[in-house]
């Protein structure tokens, strides 16, 4: 039953990393101004860690 939760969680948590680290790009193209991606690149990594998560754990 832990690995169906781990899996339930790392599932969503990696769809939502991937959409928020799409917001982030959007912001970050539309942006007239010097930004930092630090927010972005780590939403990305994080996003492709869970869904390593997700491969483990099924």
């Amino acid at each position: 039953m832990l690995t169906n939760i781990a899996l339930f969680l790392s599932f969503i948590m990696a769809v939502y990393l991937f959409a928020y680290s799409y917001v982030q790009a959007l912001q970050i193209c539309e942006s007239k101004t010097p930004v930092r991606g630090m927010t972005f690149i780590f939403s990305v990594v994080m996003a492709f860690v869970f869904s390593g998560f997700t491969y483990v754990f099924s």
